[in-house]
């Protein structure tokens, strides 16, 4: 953790411990603030340490995925919305892919396909 204090305060921490932290910022989900918090770091360091080329700052960079463009289906009549009915929303990291109601299973499939790593 804290390998040494200097006289002014400013601690230095183990290259070890440096990289757990930057790991664990990266695990899906974690909050780097809490974390930061929860060991006693401030949360600017943290996250500089995350931007570092040292530790893998390319590691959490998101991957693109192939995409192949075919000729649509015909649109299927829609049904009628039942009451209450709302449109699907699928977190994937910071983006959001909305479902629209009544969307043909087989576009859904597809996109489902493509976003799976």
């Amino acid at each position: 953790m804290v390998e040494r204090t200097m006289r002014n305060g400013k601690r230095i921490y183990t290259s070890a411990f440096k990289a757990w932290m930057v790991e664990q910022s990266r695990v899906p989900g974690a909050s780097v603030s809490g974390l930061a918090v929860r060991h006693g770091v401030n949360a600017n360091l943290l996250r500089h340490w995350t931007r570092l080329e040292h530790w893998g700052a390319c590691a959490g960079a998101p991957v693109l995925l192939p995409v192949t463009v075919t000729q649509p289906e015909p649109a299927a009549v829609p049904s009628p919305m039942a009451e209450g009915s709302a449109p699907i929303e699928i977190v994937l990291g910071e983006a959001i892919v909305r479902v629209p109601v009544g969307v043909g299973l087989q576009h859904l499939r597809l996109v489902l396909q493509a976003l799976r790593p």
